[in-house]
C-alpha cells in the first residue's frame, strides 16, 4: 500500500471516531474531495439508475434514467420513467454536440443539438455534458475555495453541506447536500436548495456498476 494510501486510509479511520456535525478544515474536505478524485482516476466506464427531480417556480420535472458514461465524457441517458418516458439522449466529447431521440413513434430520428440548447437541457438549464461525478467532484472544489461547507458521518456514509453559493453560477442554488458512501467513496445522492429554503434538485444514484467494458458504439444514437 502506497504511503498515499496509508493516508487516506488513516484519515478515514479518523473521521468515523468523530461524532456529531463541525464545520471541516479545508484539510479536512481536501482529503474527502481526494478519495473521490482516486476512486474517479480508476473508473473508465460507469453505470447506474438516476432518479431526478427540479423545480423552478410552480413547474417540476420528475425522471427516473438508465445513466451510461464513458471516458472522456461519453455520456448516454435513456429516460424510463417519468418526463419524457422513452427519451434518449447522447453527449459526444469530440463533438461537443448532443443527439436525442424522443420516445414513443416520435423517437425514429435523432436530432442534433449543442449541450447549451434548452431542449436538452432541464427546466433550470442542467447540461447533460455536466452530468457527471467528475463534474460534482469539481464543484465541490470550487465550493470549497469560496463557501462555508459542513461535514458530518454516519456510519457508512460522510455528509457534506455548503452554504451560500453563488446562485447565478449554479442554476439557483444557494446550499447543496452531497452524501457519499465512505466505503466507495461516491456519490448517493445530492440536493440543492435556494435562498428560501425550498428544495430545487435532487438526484439519487443507485445500481452502480463500474468498468462493465462500454464501447464507443454503445454512445450511437
Amino acid at each position: 500500500m502506497t504511503t498515499r494510501f496509508n493516508k487516506t486510509f488513516f484519515f478515514k479511520t479518523f473521521l468515523f471516531l468523530v461524532s456529531g456535525l463541525a464545520f471541516a478544515s479545508d484539510y479536512d474536505v481536501q482529503d474527502i474531495l481526494f478519495a473521490m478524485s482516486e476512486k474517479w482516476s480508476e473508473v473508465d466506464d460507469f453505470t447506474c439508475r438516476m432518479e431526478s427531480y427540479v423545480k423552478l417556480g410552480k413547474k417540476e420535472q420528475k425522471q427516473i434514467m438508465n445513466y451510461y458514461f464513458m471516458k472522456p465524457n461519453w455520456i448516454r441517458l435513456e429516460i424510463i420513467g417519468g418526463d419524457n418516458t422513452g427519451a434518449k439522449i447522447v453527449y459526444n466529447p469530440i463533438e461537443k454536440m448532443v443527439r436525442a431521440k424522443a420516445g414513443g413513434i416520435l423517437g425514429v430520428v435523432a436530432f442534433k443539438f449543442s449541450p447549451d440548447n434548452p431542449r436538452v437541457q432541464s427546466i433550470r438549464g442542467h447540461r447533460i455534458d455536466n452530468n457527471n461525478i467528475g463534474y460534482i467532484i469539481s464543484r465541490w472544489r470550487e465550493y470549497l475555495k469560496r463557501y462555508k461547507i459542513s461535514v458530518s458521518f454516519g456510519d457508512s456514509t460522510i455528509t457534506l453541506e455548503a452554504t451560500g453559493v453563488d446562485t447565478s453560477k449554479y442554476n439557483g442554488t444557494y446550499s447543496e447536500k452531497l452524501v457519499i458512501d465512505s466505503k466507495t467513496d461516491l456519490p448517493i445522492y445530492f440536493e440543492q436548495f435556494d435562498m428560501s429554503g425550498e428544495l430545487i434538485h435532487r438526484v439519487f444514484i443507485s445500481d452502480v456498476k463500474i468498468n462493465v467494458g462500454l464501447r464507443r458504439n454503445f454512445f450511437n444514437l
